[in-house]
Formats: structure tokens, sequence, C-alpha cells
């Protein structure tokens, strides 16, 4: 890849811009995790960390590891039970990078079941969080590890944040709009006229047809027409991104390379030198 880097470290420094200082900054991927410490790392000091159980919040920015709630409160200002959290969500200053089995064409977005609700096919994790953090967000970010025709779909099977149709205006109440996708083949918001998603930009070597082909409906070009390519990490990001805040590398897990053996390769070495 051009500038000698990887299409995780690509991804990472592309989500890390989009947050800011003001917010609680969640990665609810491996990836979307590393790009908040990166943006409180160079653009968001005042980015409030919290971990996935919240029990280590307002944290330093530390090297990522796969026991991250014991390193992480190392530096924790606070802790947080799960009704303080919903608390600060509800203050509307949560941005989020949330990773979805499928999403639309007008951005809903599945993580409960694949198939009719009442004999699902596949049965996922529940809509979890999702509903919730609708109330909190101003809109809600999607890591989607791979792009296919399975994970991109003219309708969820099961919608647990809504889209720019639909339920969000039969509830009558302001609801997170869909922002960025981000997958392995490019970069896709929902800023058009009727709401349905379109190319902010493609990965280098990724051409309209390929991203076409990987998509259950038909992609919107940018209003301007001309289709930009992803852009590479800058210097500053790459040596944070390498010797800051994952210099063990934990952002392969979310490559096409992850396997068992490299999950049980970075378990050791996370363990102490003792053990």
């Amino acid at each position: 890849m051009t500038n000698d880097c990887t299409l995780e470290e690509r991804l990472i420094a592309r989500m890390a811009r989009e947050f800011d200082g003001e917010s609680i900054g969640v990665g609810a991927t491996i990836l979307g995790d590393l790009a908040a410490r990166l943006a409180k790392a160079l653009y968001a000091p005042d980015l409030f960390l919290t971990t996935a159980s919240r029990a280590a919040a307002d944290p330093d920015v530390h090297a990522k590891s796969l026991s991250d709630e014991w390193v992480l409160c190392a530096t924790a200002r606070m802790s947080l039970d799960w009704e303080q959290m919903f608390q600060l969500i509800a203050q509307g200053r949560l941005q989020i990078w949330v990773g979805a089995v499928q999403i639309d064409q007008y951005g809903a977005s599945n993580i409960s079941v694949v198939g009719d609700w009442n004999r699902p096919t596949v049965q996922l994790i529940g809509a979890r969080g999702v509903p919730d953090d609708l109330w909190g967000c101003e809109h809600i970010c999607y890591h989607l590890r791979t792009q296919t025709r399975r994970s991109l779909v003219a309708a969820v099977d099961f919608e647990c944040a809504f889209g720019n149709r639909g339920e969000r205006t039969r509830v009558g109440r302001k609801a997170a709009r869909p922002g960025l996708v981000v997958t392995d083949l490019g970069v896709y918001d929902f800023n058009t006229r009727d709401g349905r998603m379109q190319i902010v930009s493609l990965h280098p070597g990724v051409d309209f047809n390929t991203a076409q082909e990987r998509c259950g409906f038909e992609l919107e070009r940018p209003s301007s027409g001309e289709i930009l390519v992803t852009p590479d990490p800058t210097e500053a990001e790459l040596r944070c991104i390498r010797e800051i805040i994952d210099p063990r590398g934990l952002r392969r897990l979310e490559s096409r390379q992850a396997s068992e053996a490299m999950t049980l390769e970075l378990w050791r070495e996370d363990l102490p030198k003792s053990v």
C-alpha cells in the first residue's frame, strides 16, 4: 500500500478524524478503539475515553492490550457504573464506532438476527446498547471488517438502529442519524437528498465496480462525480499507531490475516514474563 501502511493503519487514521474533544470516545471494534486513542493522542486531548466495561474512565493514552481493563485502570481518573454511563450518554456527547452485521442502503443497522425474527437462520448478540446509543449520539459511525453483499444489504432483517426512513419518523424523537461507514473497500456516508448511501472515498487499488459487486444495492457516486482515494496516514499518525497505541499489533486481529494462531500468539506476548 502507498506510504508503506497497512489497510488497518489507514482505517484507524481515517476513523480517528471523526472524534472531537467535547465527547466520550468509544470504539466497539479494535480499530475503532485504536482510532479513539489516536484522536486523543494527536487531535483531541480532552476526549473522554472508556474501556469496554466502563470500569476505567478517562484514562491516559496507553498501548492497547488484551488486558486493557487492568492496563487502563492504572491512570483512570474514575470508574463508571452503567447508570452513570447512560446519564452521560443522555447528554448527547457520545461518539462511537460500532461493528455491525448488516447495514442497509438508508443506514439502518442490525446486530441481532439474520432472517425472520420468529425463525432466524442466525442468532446474533442482540441489539445490546445500540438502541440506547441512538439517544446519546448525533450520529453513529460503523466499521465493517469485510464488505460483502450480505453486510451491505437493501434492507436489514432486524432494525437495531434507525436509518434515514421508516421508524425514525414514527417515534417522533430525535435519534442519531447514520454517519460514516468504513469497510475494507472504502468510506461511505448518507449525505444524499434521499438519505441513501454514497461513496465518500475508495481505498487505493479499489475501483467502483469492485465496491458495487460487493454491495447488495446500487451505490451512489459522489455528487461531484469524482471518487476520491482514502488518504494515507500521516507520518505522525503512523508513528503513534506503531510505537505508542499499538506496538504489539493487535490491529492485525481485524485484518484478512487474522487467525486463532495469531490471537494465541498475542495472548502469549501479553502475559507477564514470569508466567
